[in-house]
């Protein structure tokens, strides 16, 4: 609960803080009174801070959830691709880790739904982190932390969030390198939501296996996809608690370990099914190396853990659409592959292959003939609550991205003058610090 976004609402509407804020604070804290000190002090605080609004941001209208940010459909890759820009990047580097030097860097945050759930969003949250530098190639070195915790939050969540991020970094035999522990909000955010993420580092192979080397030709080689923090989500706010169980396992990192120490000369590129699915995959993929992916059905539902398939069935869940976090393997090696795998108890097969673009991303193969799948706005609807949100914003694509290149170019012009005061004559006047003492 945001009582500063809160507060500020409230000044902004004529509404009296004193009269609503007790109501809210009262559902964690007890019965609070209108004039009581904090509140007085948190209105204070915010009317203060008025008087530097001309360094705050620039409101555009759109709201996170209304462009996408965070669903893994076509929103999220419209706001990652505004960033890249932003940040000067090569959108080459639009891949599941990046690289400088010879070191793979990643970083994933906490599933939003696993608040209550820390051991689980610790768990998940490393496995994606560590597997997106280990689908290029990367052996790990080790992991960042970095988790805040609202101010009611129980204690005991820190702990469960870290006994899951090393249970998957023990497996590995690597650790913790750094950490970070905080409040959210600090004192001005209450109850007892979690965020945050894990980042993770490993050492490059001499050749990455990046997704700009997918090529037409190659063969899509898949493994057993068992979920991840998505599936978990799921199943949690589906009330099946037996397929969480069904995620709890490493078969993903285990499977680019496998390819990283003995197949690495027979895989061109390799990724993770996690980002809106396969179908977010397949977006991503096609526009860096305009190709198409042609995915064969019937064997891309038998390599998802039959309980997680069953319960995408039951909940009407697209499994083309949602993190199952399988491994994707582009090879001109199948058969080679896939005795592999198989002979360390990874399941896996030919899901699919790659063609030339032919007018879509991704295509699905049935008695011969292809079909469209186009990418969804947002990630398939997977808990009571999404559904009822859709798969849509009340703007179009060309609006979206008009209302994102000006919120882009707003915090261009802000660094822009900004970068101006560091290079003015009174910053270059002043005595360096780093020469005091």
């Amino acid at each position: 609960m945001d009582l500063e976004g809160i507060t500020r609402r409230l000044l902004d509407s004529g509404r009296d803080p004193f009269n609503e804020l007790p109501k809210l604070i009262s559902i964690y804290r007890g019965n609070v009174q209108g004039r009581d000190p904090f509140i007085e002090a948190l209105v204070e605080e915010v009317r203060n801070s008025r008087s530097s609004n001309q360094f705050s941001f620039s409101p555009v209208g759109l709201r996170a959830g209304e462009a996408g940010l965070g669903s893994r459909g076509v929103g999220d890759y419209d706001v990652h691709s505004a960033l890249l820009e932003a940040s000067g990047s090569d959108p080459r580097s639009f891949d599941d880790a990046g690289l400088a030097e010879d070191v793979l860097v990643s970083v994933d945050g906490i599933h939003s739904r696993l608040s209550f759930f820390p051991y689980l969003a610790g768990f998940h949250a490393t496995r994606a982190a560590l597997r997106d530098v280990m689908v290029k190639g990367g052996r790990p070195l080790g992991v960042l932390v970095d988790i805040h915790l609202s101010d009611d939050s129980d204690v005991s969540m820190l702990f469960d969030f870290e006994a899951g991020v090393t249970t998957v970094t023990d497996f590995l035999k690597i650790r913790i390198l750094a950490g970070s522990t905080l409040r959210i909000g600090g004192d001005v955010v209450i109850g007892e939501r979690i965020s945050g993420g894990v980042g993770a580092i490993a050492k490059a192979p001499p050749k990455p296996l990046g997704r700009a080397n997918v090529k037409p030709g190659h063969y899509v080689v898949m493994t057993e996809g068992h979920g991840g923090g998505t599936v978990t989500a799921t199943a949690i706010y589906h009330g099946r608690p037996d397929v969480v169980e069904a995620t709890i396992n490493l078969y993903d990192l285990l499977s680019c370990q496998l390819v990283r120490d003995r197949l690495l000369d027979y895989v061109d590129a390799m990724t993770d099914v996690t980002n809106g699915g396969i179908r977010g995959d397949a977006l991503e993929v096609s526009r860096l190396t305009s190709t198409s992916l042609v995915i064969y059905p019937e064997i891309f539902r038998s390599l998802i853990d039959p309980h997680v398939l069953r319960l995408m069935d039951d909940v009407n869940v697209d499994p083309y659409g949602i993190s199952i976090d399988s491994i994707m393997i582009f090879t001109k090696h199948p058969d080679l592959i896939i005795g592999e795998l198989s002979s360390r108890g990874i399941k896996a097969d030919v899901v699919g292959r790659v063609e030339n673009f032919i007018g879509f991303p991704m295509y699905v193969e049935e008695d011969g003939k292809l079909r469209e799948l186009s990418p969804n706005f947002r990630e398939s609807p997977y808990t009571p609550v999404k559904k009822v949100i859709g798969n849509s914003s009340k703007y179009d694509r060309t609006a979206r991205n008009m209302l994102i290149s000006k919120a882009l170019a707003a915090s261009l012009e802000k660094k822009k003058r900004f970068s101006s005061l560091l290079n003015s004559s009174e910053v270059k006047g002043r005595k360096d610090p780093s020469n005091v003492g």
